[in-house]
């Protein structure tokens, strides 16, 4: 590739050239986008039927966003945050001391440390967040609780330095002992959530460290996949988790994820194709399940308030993700549409010479360079900051 001249590319875009893109990979990566089919259209009419089910059958649901948000009773802070895109997850490792058929998190041959989105450190992940609308910060894994110092001392960092944010942390519950609930609880912890299903919905050291976390933690949470082959375990514990203090669950419509142990867990498969073209599965009888344990609890009369976790609603957190995003990852010569997507123009003559601008600048590029083609670019809002997004449309000008 050649560079331009640095006047004229100053002048139109603002910045000195860097040919850092590759235009034959972008078209590829587009054409191989549009060989796909969405299907979201699709899958959003059932869950509208799902909805309308829903609020025959269950006295007082909650619906909100357009039915895109269901929930009985309430929702924890850090869900409200999450379903509005304004959450950042810290992952403290990869490792676990469980091996689930049913996780989502991607299989690795090494176990290196994901971090944040919005960077690898407290202080750089704040600093990026700085100016987003970020209200809530959980820890994850993996097994955070593997990680023990670094889970609590990156927590102080970050309680150091934004204490108004609201901070959870996920945990299959073995290694959460009174110990270590009672230091996070000085450390000011708003909320922890128990993935019981990783052992087995009564697990005796797991119930054992909910039931203390309700003493010092102000919201004790389950959040555990909805498998529909564990409905009698599901159903039989309800009771049980109200007891012990628990305040809320968090039912996640159960997927089938490329590159993780979900992808071969057993069970219905139903193909999603989501906006964006990444391809994933639902498990088509897993709202059911949701349904019957509202049902339940209202009919036990539980303080447990009840969150359906779905694709809808995962889909409206990615795209709130992707707003909070957007002004960091915007190139130059870059524009935000609609809060999830990317454009720029190209000018190239043959896929060795060509360079990137904005598209406010179109007709000063046509009359500065004469025998170039342009291109309209658009590719979506990356989830990370050191993500590129995808290329999902080109138009020539």
């Amino acid at each position: 590739m050649i560079r331009f001249a640095d006047a004229f590319l100053r002048d139109i875009t603002g910045i000195q050239p860097k040919m850092l893109l590759n235009l034959e990979e972008i078209q590829s990566e587009v054409r191989e986008y549009q060989s796909k089919s969405p299907n979201i259209t699709e899958l959003t009419e059932e869950w509208v039927n799902h909805v309308a089910k829903i609020k025959k059958e269950i006295e007082g649901v909650n619906l909100k966003a357009n039915g895109e948000i269901l929930f009985l009773g309430e929702l924890s802070p850090g869900c409200k945050a999450c379903k509005e895109g304004k959450w950042d997850c810290i992952f403290i490792t990869l490792k676990c001391n469980l091996d689930c058929d049913f996780c989502w998190s991607p299989n690795f041959s090494s176990c290196k440390n994901m971090e944040s989105a919005f960077g690898s450190t407290p202080e750089e992940i704040l600093f990026n967040l700085a100016g987003t609308e970020i209200t809530g910060i959980s820890f994850s894994g993996g097994e955070p609780f593997l990680e023990w110092e670094k889970l609590i001392n990156w927590f102080s960092e970050f309680k150091r330095l934004s204490p108004g944010k609201y901070y959870w942390v996920y945990t299959n519950g073995l290694l959460a002992d009174e110990k270590k609930i009672r230091q996070l609880s000085k450390l000011g912890l708003n909320e922890i959530r128990f993935n019981v299903a990783a052992t087995g919905y009564n697990h005796p050291v797991v119930l054992k460290n909910m039931k203390v976390a309700s003493r010092f933690i102000p919201s004790v949470t389950i959040e555990i996949p909805s498998i529909p082959e564990h409905k009698s375990r599901v159903l039989s514990n309800l009771a049980i988790w109200s007891k012990l203090g628990v305040k809320y669950l968090n039912l996640h419509e159960l997927m089938y994820e490329p590159d993780s142990n979900s992808a071969n867990h057993a069970g219905k498969k139903q193909i999603a194709i989501l906006p964006d073209g990444h391809i994933t599965a639902i498990n088509p009888e897993s709202r059911s399940l949701t349904l019957e344990v509202m049902k339940s609890v209202q009919k036990l009369g539980l303080s447990l308030s009840v969150n359906d976790c779905s694709l809808q609603s995962k889909i409206r957190q990615l795209k709130g993700r992707r707003r909070t995003l957007a002004p960091l990852v915007k190139k130059t010569y870059e524009k935000i549409l609609n809060d999830e997507f990317l454009e720029s123009c190209c000018a190239y003559w043959n896929e060795e010479k060509y360079f990137f601008f904005h598209s406010d600048s179109i007709n000063e590029v046509r009359g500065k360079q004469n025998g170039c083609n342009l291109l309209r670019l658009i590719r979506t809002v990356p989830l990370g900051l050191h993500q590129k997004g995808k290329w999902i449309a080109k138009e020539d000008l």
